[in-house]
């Protein structure tokens, strides 16, 4: 029975990056753009997304087609045929552990590393130099998102955490998993406090500049609450 999940899962999972946006169920019942982003009802503030009353559109929709669906995206910000792995690490980790109990979490990996292969894209092994690592760990410090990061597997139609978001580690973290070779280290989302997973390539380390604007934000906030107490 798990061989056969697995096999299921593996040839919905591929067929689902395979399919443009354009041909997915989920485009034609009106849940999705051409773009794959979730249309949403108009003159909604904040914008919310259209409901899924119908059992076909719950069908085309599901937290496997999100999370896939948010994969694809990464595709469309990668111009050309030649991409790294890290671009990618942290948003099939969220796929890999959401199924983690269906499905052997390796066949992800493998599938996805086979579809790179069979659509001609060039692996670009070249190191970001943005975070160093300190003995495979992650140090202690603040950091800004490079890439859009989803952490909420039930609603993951849109990121929790954008670009340009502050994220820290209280110490060094060593990785919580590796995913296509690549370390997966977990941070806390710093406008959420919740915690996210990303990969070296999700992030780069605060400038000095970048830090005396925290500090300033931060002696702001403390006026501001200091004001309202009396």
């Amino acid at each position: 029975m798990g061989r056969a999940i697995d096999l299921f899962v593996t040839y919905r999972f591929i067929k689902l990056l395979v399919t443009p946006f354009e041909k997915q169920d989920a485009y034609k019942l009106g849940i999705i753009d051409k773009n794959g982003n979730r249309i949403t009802i108009p003159d909604t503030s904040p914008p919310r997304p259209t409901p899924l009353d119908k059992i076909e559109e719950k069908n085309a929709y599901t937290v496997l087609h999100k999370l896939v669906f948010n994969i694809k995206k990464l595709f469309n910000k990668v111009p050309g045929l030649r991409t790294k792995l890290g671009t990618y690490a942290a948003a099939l980790f969220l796929l890999k552990d959401t199924f983690k109990e269906d499905v052997d979490p390796k066949m992800w990996e493998q599938e996805f590393m086979k579809y790179l292969k069979e659509s001609g894209y060039e692996l670009d092994d070249t190191i970001s130099e943005e975070v160093t690592l300190e003995n495979g760990m992650l140090p202690k410090g603040i950091y800004k998102l490079v890439n859009d990061i989803t952490f909420d597997k039930e609603d993951a139609d849109t990121p929790d955490a954008l670009i340009g978001d502050e994220v820290q580690t209280f110490e060094p973290t060593a990785p919580s998993d590796t995913v296509l070779g690549v370390d997966i280290f977990s941070v806390i989302h710093t406008p959420t406090q919740s915690k996210i997973f990303v990969s070296a390539e999700d992030i780069k380390a605060v400038g000095i500049e970048d830090l005396e604007l925290w500090q300033l934000n931060l002696m702001t906030s403390w006026r501001t609450f200091m004001m309202t107490k009396h």
